[in-house]
């Protein structure tokens, strides 16, 4: 089996102790703390969405082992978004971290405007599965970033060097983990359905910025409820924030920007497909060591 083949997907329960995490999980690098654990508020939503969309989808699945691999995104989908909805409550709201506004952005984004009516309107009978299929082509954009970082996650041994909360990390880890194990299915549903190579650039045009658009409105939120930075930090609009950002790449502890820009002609090429853009291997023995599934076991 080479490096980046794939391998039967497993939903599994998983197990978290937030008693004692602390604001910055990365002691020595405030702005990664907040900039992952923005993903908590991020990914709630998303991933509660990525389950109705494909709960949606599967009567039109014809394949039987697509159909089975549906199945299973859903379940890990599902166990994921309960993960970081116990981790807001277990620990981020704990700590006197909220997601205010762009908790309720990602809730309008996600239950109004991706909805198979968006806004409550029914659509045209002939414009619903170009709808569905476009909404799917878009999950397989986000999983694309998803695997990415699920990779960079992995293998950002920084982390520790950094002085890191293992519990956090864990969680952050072992929900990359799995993003590259079912990294192939969301693209192979999206083609299976008639999603072809247009409308996959046309899509990854909108999400790359959107998704960088969230994460920098999220990590921005949550630095501003830490009194260790000052307004200007907070500053989407301000130098320092993007400063700040790039301080902590430089670390290795979190993307540059351009590494968005970058993964997204990844996705752009003819020939992309999923199952050759992380490794398989890496991720299970993660996911055989994550002290998360160990407890639950």
């Amino acid at each position: 089996m080479s490096a980046t083949t794939r391998s039967a997907i497993v939903s599994r329960k998983v197990k978290f102790d937030w008693e004692n995490a602390p604001l910055h999980w990365l002691r020595d690098d405030p702005f990664t703390s907040h900039a992952i654990n923005e993903f908590s508020y991020l990914l709630v939503e998303g991933e509660r969405f990525f389950c109705r969309l494909f709960r949606e989808a599967l009567p039109l699945v014809t394949d039987p082992q697509l159909r089975a691999d549906v199945q299973e995104f859903i379940k890990q989908e599902a166990v994921h978004s309960r993960a970081h909805h116990d981790a807001i409550n277990g620990y981020l709201k704990r700590i006197g971290i909220s997601g205010g506004a762009f908790e309720r952005t990602n809730v309008l984004l996600f239950t109004r405007v991706l909805e198979s009516r968006p806004f409550g309107r029914q659509l045209p009978k002939r414009l619903e599965r170009q709808w569905l299929v476009t909404r799917i082509g878009m999950v397989a954009a986000i999983e694309h970033f998803t695997a990415a970082l699920g990779t960079f996650v992995i293998e950002a041994k920084s982390w520790e060097e950094s002085g890191v909360d293992p519990v956090v990390a864990d969680l952050f880890r072992w929900h990359g983990a799995e993003e590259i194990e079912h990294r192939s299915v969301a693209f192979d549903l999206y083609r299976h359905l008639g999603g072809r190579w247009p409308m996959r650039a046309l899509i990854m045009g909108l999400i790359m910025p959107l998704l960088v658009q969230r994460i920098t409105v999220g990590t921005a939120r949550l630095m501003e409820q830490d009194p260790s930075f000052i307004a200007a930090d907070a500053n989407p609009f301000s130098l320092r924030f993007w400063r700040t950002w790039q301080r902590s790449a430089d670390r290795g502890n979190v993307p540059e920007v351009s590494w968005f820009a970058r993964q997204a002609l990844r996705f752009l090429k003819p020939g992309y497909h999923p199952v050759h853009e992380a490794s398989t291997e890496q991720a299970l023995r993660y996911i055989a060591s994550s002290p998360g599934v160990l407890a639950a076991a």
